[in-house]
């Protein structure tokens, strides 16, 4: 992919869109569906009780470079500098190195009351709960993985680890839970109550990378972690920052954000020294400042809104049509250039500076 020219942020927006366009290879339609977003006929056939559309800004950051290829990152949110800042931390690099999880989504089964057999019934009866599961979800999914915890004397878990391919799969694994709960009442004796997915993905995405910063700003910027790593209030908004980024990465893509957002903080939890702590991570090694990051990042390509919603199926177009586990990895890289930048600007001249100057345009 061509790479975005400079002076890319001093254009008119159409001037912007032409050239993403061109370098992104989008046809007229594509660029009318990124300029105008849906109506309200489309937005009534998404949601109940609909009586608008309520715009957000769609932008693009450049400079990015994600395991040697070039990557157009489209990004809808209405805060001032995230765009700017995800852009410019991709420019101190020269390539990001990120990988994506396998595509593992688990459907949780609560049973109640279980009989005192229930691990070896369990255990006897696996095959079966793996072929009933396996029978209704799409064949394009697959059944990986059956466990199962006791919790209390009264109340235990069995977890369903399905492969959802490229699908974010909430819905096919929310229908295969409520079709096996007879079968885990006939095997467990107990009562089934709650029958649905975890936002918790089993794994991460990873991203790493070594920043150009001279060396007074890098240990500064060391110095800014670690005060997220010891003080969870200062790590909640250290976190907030990444998903800036990651979160702006969703929306364009139809993904489901408010799960991205409580799988990630959940992840960072146990991070801190006293418990939620940072997601990325930072340290001097030998070239420079190197950062990586992990966190679960649970992502979809095919169905729900990159079905329905044409600006979301458009940008997936932009960005080359990666995978789920491309494009979770495509976003754990925006979110370790946003931390970077974050700590960047509040290791120097503050995040006031920059995040004012963009501020201002909104009043004129």
């Amino acid at each position: 992919m061509k790479r975005i020219p400079s002076g890319f942020y001093t254009l008119t927006p159409d001037e912007r869109l032409n050239i993403v366009c061109s370098v992104a290879g989008l046809d007229k339609s594509s660029r009318n569906t990124l300029r105008d977003g849906i109506g309200m006929g489309m937005a009534d056939s998404l949601v109940e009780n609909c009586i608008g559309v309520y715009g957000l800004p769609l932008g693009v950051a450049t400079n990015f470079t994600i395991n040697g290829k070039s990557t157009l990152i489209p990004m809808v949110t209405e805060e001032p500098s995230v765009i700017a800042a995800a852009s410019a931390g991709a420019k101190h690099t020269d390539d990001i190195k990120s990988i994506g999880p396998p595509p593992h989504i688990i459907g949780q089964i609560q049973i109640l009351d279980y009989s005192k057999d229930v691990i070896h019934n369990i255990r006897s009866r696996r095959e079966d709960i793996i072929d009933a599961a396996n029978s209704m979800i799409s064949s394009r999914m697959s059944v990986v993985d059956v466990d199962y915890t006791i919790l209390t004397d009264t109340m235990m878990k069995v977890e369903i680890v399905v492969d959802a391919g490229e699908a974010m799969g909430a819905n096919a694994v929310n229908t295969m839970c409520e079709g096996v709960a007879p079968l885990f009442e006939e095997i467990t004796g107990g009562r089934v109550l709650l029958r649905i997915l975890s936002n918790n993905p089993p794994s991460v995405a990873h991203a790493e990378a070594c920043f150009d910063v001279d060396t007074s700003v890098a240990e500064d910027i060391i110095h800014a972690y670690e005060f997220a790593v010891h003080d969870g209030r200062r790590a909640v908004t250290h976190n907030k920052g990444i998903m800036n980024g990651i979160s702006a990465v969703g929306m364009a893509t139809g993904q489901d954000t408010r799960a991205l957002e409580a799988g990630a903080h959940e992840y960072a939890s146990n991070k801190g020294k006293n418990g939620y702590g940072p997601l990325s991570k930072w340290e001097m090694r030998e070239g420079g400042l190197y950062g990586e990051i992990s966190i679960p990042l649970r992502v979809g390509v095919v169905g729900g809104l990159t079905k329905h919603h044409p600006a979301a199926f458009t940008c997936l177009n932009m960005m080359g049509n990666p995978s789920a586990v491309q494009l979770s990895g495509i976003m754990a890289a925006v979110g370790l250039c946003q931390n970077f930048s974050a700590l960047k600007a509040l290791s120097t001249d503050g995040i006031q500076k920059g995040h004012m100057n963009l501020h201002k345009r909104r009043l004129g």
